[in-house]
């Protein structure tokens, strides 16, 4: 995975850089790497490593996603100076999803993109989450930015845990 252009690598311990994310019957385990532009931008990818699957559904649904390892998952993040999160994120539901009402979403502005089988660049990820700031105030904030992208893969569970 290249770095953008203007971007830095962040250095994280393992806690941040390996994921895993149980979704329904299957279990991806992801490799993540972050990278931040000032205090402004900051982005991670998601490297696809395993898919496992528990019971027969899921198992199925593993073998059927295999296809997957190997690609990328791109999640851009910005601050607004509202307090707001702006992340934009591939879109994993062919509808409007619904979620639990417990779970407290008012702190983000979500823009999703369609993925085209995880196959789209960082720089076409960027280009979209570019286009959804226009127009709003986004702080510059290193400190706070990085806190908040170091815990965007960990909110993208919570989020996906929550749907119904």
């Amino acid at each position: 995975m290249d770095t953008l252009n203007g971007f830095e690598e962040l250095s994280v311990d393992k806690e941040h850089s390996q994921v895993k994310v149980p979704i329904m019957h299957v279990e991806l385990v992801l490799n993540a790497r972050y990278f931040i532009k000032g205090g402004e931008i900051g982005y991670c990818g998601l490297l696809i490593n395993s898919i496992k699957g528990r019971g027969l559904t899921g198992r199925l649904v593993a073998a059927a996603a295999k296809k997957y390892i190997g690609r990328t998952i791109f999640c851009f993040l910005s601050k607004t100076c509202e307090g707001k999160n702006l992340i934009t994120v591939p879109a994993l539901f062919e509808k409007e999803p619904t979620f639990d009402e417990k779970f407290d979403l008012s702190d983000l502005i979500i823009n999703t993109y369609f993925h085209n089988d995880f196959k789209r660049s960082a720089q076409e990820v960027h280009t979209e989450h570019l286009t959804a700031s226009t127009g709003k105030q986004i702080l510059n904030n290193r400190d706070d930015l990085k806190k908040s992208l170091l815990e965007l893969p960990e909110k993208g569970i919570e989020i996906l845990k929550s749907y119904r």
